[in-house]
C-alpha cells in the first residue's frame, strides 16, 4: 500500500477531523500573513514611540523618516486604513509617501479630502496644509472633520474658522492628482506599460513626466528640454514603449518608459516643432513633424536620420498633421496657413518619399484636421476657421461632402473621430468642439449633424471618446430605459425605428461617451445617444487642455479618466462615480467681484462671475437666495445699499451702466449711462438719502441718489485723480474716503460732498494709494490705505476723527508681487478693528488694525481674489468658491443659532403679503413638487403649447417674491420649493395600474390638468 503524500491524511473511516491540503496551505499563508504584520506594527510602534505623549501620538513631533514612511509601515502592518483616518497625520505628512501607499483606500472620507487640493497639499507647509484640510472639508460636508482639524490636541487653536464655503469646484469622483510641473500643463497621453496604464504629461516646464494614471505616483521624468515641451506621443513597438516629445529649438526625443533612460535626441528643424506623428515604417520607429520653419520632416529613430519631405511656400506650418496607414504607402495630411482670415490647404504627401499626391484648397485657414481608416477608403476631415467643414478620400483628394455649410465663424474649432461597430462594418463619426462651448456629432457618411451638445461656458478645448458598457446594457434594457427617455428620446426612437439606418445608427451610438474639456476649467462627459450630459467634473483652476479615458488595471470594468489643466496639475477621473455632487451656489467661473453687508436685519452678499449672473446669498448660512441676468458684458464693480423700497444692489458694467436693482424682486430702480467705464462703487448715506458714489476709469468721482437715480453736486461729486474710494459713518454722519496716486488721503461729508478732512497729505516720497477702506469700531473710526510703489507694499490704518496713524504693517513682497492687485479689508471683529489682506496666492493675513500685532495667516485651496468684512464674518472669494470665516468664539454663536432655526428667516429675502394664487402658479408649484431643480424652459415644456413661456416666467418670478420657491444652481439655474409652497403643492400624479407600472401623463394647461386641446404625452 503506497502511503499519502506528505500534507495529505487518510479519510477512511469516519474521522472528523479531515483536512483539505488547500485548507492547510491557506491556514499556513494566513499564519505567514500574520506573523508579518506583528512584526510590521512592532516596528512602526518603535518609530513612534519617541513621538507618543501619553495615549496621544504627536505628529508634529516626528522624525522626518517617520513622516515620509509611516504610510509604508503601516501598509505592512495592515493598519493603513486607521492611520489615514488620523488627520493630524495628514497634516504633517509627507504627500509623496501618502500617494504612494493609499491605492485602493480612495473610499476613505479623509483621503478624499486630502485628494481634493492636493497639488497645494505638496508644496505647503504643515500649518497651511491644516488651514486648506479644514476648509475642504467644510466643503465635503464634514464639520466635524474641520473641527478637528481647528482644534489639533498639544497644540494652539486656530483663532479663525471657517463657517462654510461652496463646493462648486470639488468632485467625488476625483481619484488622484498628477502634480510636479511648475508651469502649465498642455500635453497628455495615455499608454500601457506592463499592462498597467500610463500617463505623460509636457508643457513649457521643460520637463516630461511619468505617471501611473490610477494612482497618479510618477514614474520617471526626464528633463533637458531647451525650451517648453510643445508635442508628445506614445508609441507601443514589440515590448518596447517609448515616449517621443518635441520641443521649441526643433530637437526631437526618445524616452524608453520601462528604464527612464534617454534612448535618442535627434535635431530635426530649425526651431519650435509645431506637430508630431509616430508611427511604425517596417521594423523602424520613425516620426512625421512640422516646424515653424516651414518644413514637413522625417526622421526615423533606429538610423538616427532626418530629411525633409516639403517646404511651405507660406512659411510657419500651424501643426495639424494627420497619418493614414492604409492603403500602402502610408499618406501624411499637412495643414498650410498662416492666418486665420487668408486661405489655406491640406497637402497629402506620400510616406516616406515625400511626393505631393494633392492640394485640397479652403476659403479660409485650417483649424483642425484628422483621418480614419474605414472599410472602404480613408476618410479625412479637416475644418476651417469660417466654422464650415470638408470630408474627402484620402487616396486621391475627392471630396465627398461639406461639413456645416451655413457654420459661423468658431463653431468647428476642435475634432475628433472616431468608429463605431455597425453590423455591415465600422461606421466613422466626428465630434467637434467650438469657441462659444457647444459641441456637435457628425454622421461622416452623410455629413448630418447628430446632436448638438450645450452646456460649457468657454471654448472647448479638447475632445474624446469612450466606449461605457453599462450605459449600453441601460440603453438595450427596456425596463431602464423607461426611467430615463423623455419626450424627445420617445420620438426620435420612434422615427428611428421607422428608418432602418437610424436605427442601427442609434444602436451603434449606445454606450458611447463624449469626454470634453474646456477653458471653463471643467471636463464633461455627454450620451453620444441622446446628446445629454452624463457629469460634470470639476477640480481644476484653469483651464482644461487635454482629456483621455483609460482602464484601471485593478479593475478592467470601470473606466476612469485623466486630464491636465494650465493649473500646473493633471487629474484623475472615476467616470463610473455615480455620487451626487455636494449642492449649493455654483459659481461657473472665478468670482470676479463681492460685496457684503446687513441691511434691514439680512446679512447679505452678492457677487459676479463671466456668466454675467448677480448672485444673493445669505451671509451667515451660504444659501442662495437669487440669481439673475446681468447683461452681456461681465460686472465690473457691485456694492450694496438700503433705501426705503428695501435692500437694493448696484453694479456697473460696460453694456448696462449703471443699475439698481431691488434685492428682493431684481426689479430695476434705475439705469444710467456712464460714457466711462465705472471700476468702483459705494453706497453709503442714509435711509432716508442713500447715496451711491462711483469712480470710473479716468479717475472721476461721481454722487448719485441711490433711489432715484439723480446726480447730486458737491465737490466730492465731481473729484479728479481718484484711485480709490470708501464709504462709512462717523457716529451718525456719513462719511466717504479718497485715496490718490499722490499719496493723500481725503475724508468727505457723504450729505454734502464737502470736504471734512485731510487724513493724509500730498508727499513726494509718500507711495500712491491703491485701495483705501472705512471701519467703525469700539476704539473708533479706522480708515486703511494700501499703498505700493516699486519695491514697497504696506498698509496703514488712520483714526478718522484725528487724523492720526495708528499702525503701519509692512509687507514682505517682492518686486512682482507689489505690482500685484492685492485685496484687502477693514473690519469690526469682537471690539478690535481687524485688517485683511488676500493674493497674489493663496494666503489671507490678518491684523490688529490698532497696533499691528496679532498676526494670523489663513490658507486657502485657490487663489483669493476678493475680501469683505460684514460684521464679525470674513468672506473670502477664491477661485470658483465663496468661503466665510469667523473667529473661534464666533463660529460657536453661528452654530448654535442656526441649530435652534433662530436664523431661519434669514434664508429667505423679505417678502410682502401676497394674495392667492393663480391656476398657472399652482400648477408650477405641482409641477417643482415632482420635477425639482426644473428651470423655466423645462418647466414651459411640461404645460400644454397653448401657454407662452414669458407668462411662465412671470410667474415663477411672482412666486420667488412670495417665498414659495427658491433659486438654485448646479450646472444650470433651476428652481426649488421652499417649506411654504411646498405646504400648497398638491401631487397630481395620477395612481399606479395594477401591474405598479406609472401611466403616461398628459401635459397639462392652466387648470394644472391634462389639456384637451393637446395630444402631446409626457414618460415618467
Amino acid at each position: 500500500m503506497t502511503a499519502p503524500p506528505s500534507g495529505f491524511r487518510s479519510v477512511d473511516g469516519d474521522s472528523g477531523d479531515a483536512q483539505e491540503p488547500h485548507a492547510a496551505s491557506a491556514d499556513h499563508a494566513g499564519e505567514r500573513t500574520a506573523a508579518r504584520n506583528r512584526t510590521a506594527q512592532r516596528v512602526l510602534d518603535l518609530l513612534t514611540a519617541e513621538a507618543r505623549d501619553g495615549d496621544t501620538l504627536r505628529w508634529d513631533k516626528a522624525t522626518p523618516y517617520l513622516l515620509r514612511h509611516a504610510a509604508e509601515h503601516a501598509a505592512d502592518a495592515g493598519s493603513l486604513p486607521a492611520l489615514l483616518d488620523d488627520l493630524e497625520f495628514l497634516v504633517h505628512g509627507d504627500p509623496r509617501g501618502i500617494l504612494a501607499t493609499a491605492d485602493g483606500t480612495e473610499h476613505r472620507t479623509s483621503l478624499i479630502i486630502y485628494r481634493t487640493s492636493l497639488p497645494r497639499h505638496i508644496t505647503a507647509s504643515a500649518s497651511e496644509r491644516r488651514h486648506i484640510l479644514a476648509v475642504d472639508a467644510v466643503r465635503h460636508q464634514q464639520p466635524d472633520l474641520s473641527h478637528q482639524l481647528y482644534e489639533p490636541a498639544g497644540e494652539d487653536a486656530v483663532p479663525w474658522r471657517c463657517v462654510w464655503s461652496t463646493a462648486a469646484n470639488i468632485s467625488p469622483a476625483l481619484r488622484a492628482s498628477l502634480s510636479g510641473h511648475r508651469r502649465p500643463v498642455h500635453h497628455l497621453t495615455v499608454g500601457t506599460v506592463d499592462d498597467e496604464p500610463v500617463a505623460a504629461t509636457a508643457g513649457p516646464d521643460e520637463s516630461v513626466r511619468l505617471f501611473h494614471a490610477a494612482r497618479g505616483t510618477l514614474l520617471h521624468a526626464w528633463g533637458g528640454h531647451t525650451g517648453g515641451v510643445t508635442a508628445l506621443a506614445f508609441h507601443n513597438r514589440r515590448e518596447h514603449v517609448d515616449v517621443i516629445t518635441a520641443d521649441t529649438v526643433g530637437r526631437l526625443r526618445r524616452g524608453d518608459t520601462h528604464t527612464g533612460r534617454l534612448r535618442a535626441v535627434i535635431d530635426a528643424h530649425h526651431g519650435p516643432v509645431t506637430g508630431l506623428q509616430v508611427l511604425s515604417h517596417g521594423d523602424h520607429l520613425c516620426a512625421l513633424s512640422t516646424g515653424q520653419d516651414g518644413t514637413v520632416r522625417w526622421t526615423d529613430f533606429d538610423q538616427h536620420h532626418t530629411r525633409c519631405l516639403f517646404t511651405s511656400p507660406l512659411g510657419a506650418l500651424p501643426g495639424l498633421l494627420a497619418v493614414s496607414g492604409h492603403p500602402e504607402p502610408s499618406v501624411g495630411l499637412v495643414a498650410i496657413g498662416r492666418h486665420p482670415a487668408e486661405p489655406g490647404y491640406a497637402v497629402a504627401i506620400d510616406l516616406p518619399d515625400g511626393h505631393v499626391r494633392y492640394q485640397l484648397p479652403f476659403t479660409t485657414n485650417l483649424t483642425a484636421l484628422d483621418c480614419i481608416d474605414t472599410a472602404g477608403p480613408p476618410t479625412a476631415v479637416a475644418t476651417a476657421a469660417d466654422g464650415t467643414g470638408r470630408i474627402w478620400d484620402v487616396t486621391n483628394g475627392e471630396v465627398f461632402h461639406d461639413l456645416n455649410r451655413n457654420g459661423r465663424r468658431g463653431d468647428l474649432e476642435i475634432l475628433h473621430l472616431m468608429a463605431v461597430d455597425r453590423p455591415s462594418g465600422p461606421h466613422p463619426l466626428a465630434v467637434t468642439g467650438g469657441s462659444d462651448g457647444s459641441i456637435r456629432i457628425w454622421d461622416l457618411d452623410t455629413a448630418r449633424q447628430l446632436h448638438r451638445m450645450d452646456g460649457h461656458h468657454a471654448g472647448i478645448l479638447a475632445l474624446s471618446t469612450v466606449h461605457d458598457p453599462y450605459l449600453e446594457h441601460r440603453d438595450a434594457d427596456p425596463e431602464v430605459g423607461e426611467n430615463i427617455l423623455d419626450q424627445n428620446d420617445l420620438r426620435l426612437l420612434t422615427r428611428a425605428a421607422a428608418d432602418h439606418r437610424g436605427f442601427q445608427r442609434r444602436n451603434a451610438l449606445a454606450g458611447l461617451v463624449v469626454l470634453s474639456a474646456s477653458a471653463d476649467e471643467t471636463i464633461r462627459s455627454w450620451h453620444a445617444l441622446d446628446g445629454k450630459e452624463i457629469r460634470t467634473y470639476t477640480g481644476h483652476t484653469g483651464p482644461v487642455r487635454r482629456v483621455a479615458a483609460f482602464e484601471p488595471a485593478a479593475d478592467p470594468d470601470r473606466l476612469w479618466a485623466v486630464s491636465c489643466s494650465d493649473d500646473a496639475t493633471g487629474r484623475v477621473w472615476d467616470l463610473g462615480d455615480r455620487t451626487g455632487h455636494i449642492t449649493g451656489a455654483v459659481h461657473p467661473g472665478r468670482i470676479d467681484t463681492l460685496a457684503t453687508a446687513t441691511l434691514h436685519s439680512q446679512t447679505l452678499t452678492v457677487t459676479t462671475c463671466r456668466d454675467h449672473r448677480l448672485r444673493v446669498l445669505n451671509t451667515r448660512t451660504g444659501s442662495l437666495l437669487s440669481a439673475r441676468i446681468t447683461g452681456d458684458s461681465p460686472v465690473q464693480a457691485v456694492t450694496l445699499g438700503a433705501t426705503r423700497q428695501g435692500p437694493v444692489c448696484a453694479t456697473a458694467s460696460p453694456d448696462k451702466g449703471l443699475v439698481v436693482r431691488l434685492v428682493e424682486t431684481g426689479a430695476v430702480l434705475w439705469q444710467r449711462e456712464t460714457g466711462v467705464p465705472v471700476v468702483a462703487l459705494r453706497a453709503g448715506g442714509s435711509m432716508r438719502q442713500p447715496v451711491l458714489l462711483t469712480l470710473d476709469d479716468n479717475g472721476r468721482t461721481r454722487m448719485w441718489e441711490l433711489a432715484t437715480g439723480r446726480l447730486r453736486t458737491g465737490p466730492l461729486g465731481r473729484r479728479e485723480g481718484v484711485t480709490s474710494i470708501a464709504t462709512g459713518r462717523i457716529r451718525d454722519t456719513p462719511v466717504a474716503v479718497t485715496g490718490h496716486p499722490t499719496g493723500e488721503i481725503l475724508l468727505w461729508n457723504l450729505s454734502s460732498g464737502t470736504l471734512r478732512r485731510t487724513l493724509c497729505p500730498v508727499s513726494s516720497s509718500a507711495p500712491g494709494v491703491q485701495a483705501v477702506s472705512f471701519a467703525a469700531g469700539p476704539s473708533g473710526p479706522r480708515v486703511a490705505s494700501q499703498h505700493t510703489r516699486f519695491n514697497h507694499h504696506s498698509i496703514r490704518i488712520t483714526d478718522a476723527d484725528t487724523g492720526r496713524v495708528c499702525s503701519i504693517v509692512h509687507l514682505d513682497v517682492d518686486d512682482y508681487q507689489a505690482s500685484t492687485a492685492n485685496v484687502f479689508g477693514l473690519g469690526s471683529v469682537q471690539e478690535t478693528a481687524v485688517v485683511a489682506v488676500g493674493g497674489p496666492g493663496n494666503a489671507v493675513h490678518l491684523w490688529d488694525a490698532d497696533t499691528g500685532d496679532n498676526h494670523t495667516a489663513l490658507w486657502l485651496p485657490d487663489t483669493v481674489h476678493e475680501l469683505a468684512f460684514d460684521g464679525n464674518l470674513l468672506t473670502v472669494a477664491y477661485g470658483r468658491e465663496l468661503a466665510v470665516f469667523a473667529p473661534a468664539a464666533v463660529c460657536d454663536g453661528i452654530g448654535e443659532e442656526d441649530a435652534t432655526g433662530s436664523t431661519e428667516k434669514q434664508n429667505r429675502l423679505p417678502t410682502r403679503r401676497s394674495p392667492s394664487k393663480s391656476l398657472l402658479q399652482m400648477t408650477l408649484l405641482t409641477l417643482l413638487l415632482e420635477w425639482e431643480g426644473q428651470n423655466v424652459t423645462s418647466l414651459a415644456a411640461l404645460l400644454c403649447r397653448h401657454i407662452p413661456t414669458r407668462a411662465v416666467r412671470a410667474a415663477v418670478r411672482t412666486l420667488i417674491r412670495d417665498g414659495m420657491i427658491l433659486p438654485t444652481s448646479q450646472d444650470a439655474l433651476g428652481y426649488a420649493l421652499e417649506p411654504k409652497g411646498r405646504a400648497l403643492a398638491r401631487p397630481a400624479r395620477p395612481p399606479k395600474t395594477v401591474t405598479g407600472n406609472m401611466p403616461p401623463l398628459k401635459l397639462r394647461g392652466w387648470h394644472g390638468r391634462p389639456c384637451s386641446l393637446c395630444a402631446h404625452r409626457k414618460v415618467r
